[in-house]
């Protein structure tokens, strides 16, 4: 294969046992809770996964694929290996990605403690032993339900169902487990996939034996740390009676266990990875926190720090001579420096490659600006935590094909983040687009956002450097007026409003936010670097934020960030209810000990140097626009969000 000079290691090919990959990238193992019933592979996962193949994945790695079904079942509509009625439909997948040499690895895994689903219809638990919450994660346990909406607090109960039903696992039981991994290996070798992942982390029922903070048994399965690899080790050996030595199997292992007592240590991990390399292929290591505790969920398994898990993994590959499958936010420019100094020999990514399904061909191609970012709203996550389906902030189409489009033209005014979205999703159907922004920037509205979340700060260097399409033809300084349209259009080009909402406040005192911010954006030419100068240099003191929703919390995180006391109006009883699950937990955390949330009768009693408000009202209610609807073209109306500009095409 021609590797890129700049990403020379990651675009080598590499082999786990004798099988040999075309490059060193791999879609991380994700439960997503997209299949079907009867837990094979939906449409919609294959559309997903072939996007990701075509996209220039080595091989994809399916996510939380039961051995045993509704025994161990987290989600309702999760992969299995249960049945040998699925080992022809799988049969069928793999041809399909095998069609892009994209290899498919099942992660194999029984969720123990974690089977919500399972619980939820009467089915208990398996566990190594009981244990008793302590006070402490009770009260992350409170904090954590406090902080849901209505309608999330209902999916969340419908995992409660099974709660306090709990079997310690009896000799009888971890017999039946062992042969329900055996049995689904042998079917994924069967079904002619190219290896499988035995999970061994994330509180599963391995993970559940290999630690002390959950595995309090005296017999021979608990106690010493040999005794608690005992369950691992049969399955392993189990497994491999059924499939041949060419077979690649990788485990899953948590580096360690952290905010969890008596959790894993590292150095148990590596003792562990040491113990199993002469019986398996390679070693995906990962790490789990405090599942008691929101804010952990983004220390791992989903770390949201950058390079999270490179310590563990980076002492783990010391301790073996075995491949290394690294995760957790990891750029590939430095997995590729990571790879060549031989810290790792994979790079698994997740949500990258759910934001670019095309990332491993656009960095192949020098292409690195043009691949979009993951957002890390935890939108994907979230929805599954409650039971839903996987979504993606960035592949907003994820899991649907494109279909032919028969449009001519289009006309976009504005700029900003719907504009610049839909104009390269037209841009992407062969679609020709006028773009027309008034300021001689683009962005919009997203330049406010990406002040002060920086994670848009790279979705804003990415539509910089994609808008530069021979498609597209952005003309800048160009306000184009509701009456110019009407007068000079065309009817082969359908016409779309995306200049954003209209910034308004709910009280007279109140500044909005954006309305704030749009001076001195455009006095800095939307440099954001500049604009965040010019806000500290204004010197403020402190300041109020009216509202308790997405963008008052991320602003009262960035103006904090940079001195200013900041004080939240509550308005409602859900704090961020629009914001993802998952992040909220994270966000609020964050904010705990620094901005107060006081009530309306409080902001009244106190003074601040300025209040914010963030309220925005849709342009389709004004009644300028009411005339454009009735005319001969076509008409869309686009709000500040990016989902919309792909339901254009739908």
């Amino acid at each position: 294969m021609k590797t890129t000079q700049q990403y020379k290691s990651l675009f080598s090919p590499f082999k786990i046992n004798e099988l040999e990959f075309k490059n060193r990238i791999l879609l991380a193992p994700m439960g997503d809770n997209l299949c079907n019933k009867d837990g094979s592979i939906s449409k919609k996962q294959e559309n997903y996964f072939l996007a990701r193949a075509e996209g220039g994945c080595a091989g994809i790695i399916l996510g939380s694929v039961g051995v045993s079904r509704p025994a161990g079942q987290a989600t309702p509509l999760e992969l299995s290996l249960a049945s040998d009625s699925l080992i022809k439909k799988y049969k069928k997948f793999v041809k399909l990605m095998h069609k892009n040499d994209c290899k498919v690895i099942a992660q194999i895994k029984h969720a123990g403690s974690k089977a919500a689903y399972a619980a939820s219809i009467g089915v208990p638990f398996l566990v190594p032993s009981l244990k008793e919450m302590s006070s402490k994660d009770i009260e992350h346990g409170r904090n954590m339900v406090e902080k849901l909406t209505p309608e999330e607090m209902n999916a969340f109960v419908s995992n409660l169902k099974g709660a306090g039903n709990f079997k310690v696992m009896d000799s009888e039981d971890i017999r039946k487990v062992i042969n329900q991994f055996k049995y689904a290996a042998e079917r994924a070798y069967k079904a002619d996939l190219d290896g499988i992942e035995i999970h061994a982390g994330h509180g599963y029922i391995i993970s559940s034996f290999l630690s002390k903070a959950t595995n309090l048994r005296t017999d021979q399965y608990g106690g010493s740390l040999e005794n608690r690899m005992r369950l691992l080790d049969e399955i392993i050996d189990a497994i491999r009676t059924k499939v041949p030595r060419n077979f690649p199997i990788i485990v899953r292992l948590d580096g360690e266990e952290i905010n969890i007592k008596n959790g894993l240590t590292t150095s148990e991990t590596c003792r562990i990875a040491k113990h199993i390399e002469s019986k398996i292929d390679a070693i995906h290591v990962s790490s789990y926190a405090n599942p008691a505790s929101g804010p952990d969920f983004t220390k791992a398994p989903l770390n949201h720090k950058k390079e999270g898990f490179m310590k563990v993994t980076s002492l783990i590959k010391n301790a073996v001579k075995i491949p290394i499958i690294a995760v957790g936010r990891i750029e590939p420019e430095k997995a590729d420096g990571y790879i060549s100094e031989g810290k790792f020999n994979f790079l698994a990514m997740g949500r990258k490659l759910l934001a670019d399904a095309n990332l491993p061909n656009k960095l192949k191609n020098n292409k690195l600006h043009h691949v979009k970012p993951c957002q890390y709203s935890y939108e994907c996550v979230s929805r599954i935590f409650l039971n839903g389906q996987m979504v993606c902030a960035s592949d907003v189409g994820l899991g649907k094909k494109d279909k032919n489009y028969s449009k001519r033209k289009l006309i976009i005014v504005g700029a900003g983040p719907a504009g610049l979205e839909l104009a390269l999703q037209a841009a992407k159907r062969n679609i020709k687009v006028s773009i027309y922004e008034k300021q001689e920037f683009i962005g919009g509205n997203l330049i406010g956002a990406s002040l002060i979340y920086k994670p848009y700060r790279e979705l804003l260097n990415y539509y910089q450097a994609s808008i530069k399409n021979k498609l597209i033809d952005l003309h800048l300084k160009t306000e184009l007026l509701l009456v110019d349209i009407e007068k000079e259009f065309l009817n082969d080009q359908d016409i779309i409003i995306a200049s954003g909402g209209v910034p308004c406040s709910s009280i007279s005192n109140a500044v909005n936010i954006q309305s704030w911010l749009n001076p001195i954006i455009i006095d800095n030419k939307g440099d954001i670097d500049s604009v965040e100068l010019a806000i500290k240099e204004k010197k403020y003191n402190n300041c109020a934020i009216l509202g308790t929703d997405t963008i008052q919390l991320h602003l009262a995180a960035f103006l904090n960030s940079i001195g200013i006391n900041v004080s939240l109006v509550r308005n409602s009883k859900v704090i961020g209810g629009s914001m993802p699950v998952v992040l909220r937990w994270k966000v609020l955390d964050e904010l705990a000990d620094h901005v107060p949330v006081i009530s309306e009768k409080e902001y009244v009693d106190r003074e601040f140097d300025i209040t914010f408000d963030a309220m925005f009202e849709s342009k389709t209610n004004l009644s300028k626009f009411d005339t454009i609807g009735d005319s001969k073209h076509g008409l869309a109306y686009i709000p500040q969000t990016t989902k919309d500009a792909v339901k254009y095409f739908k």
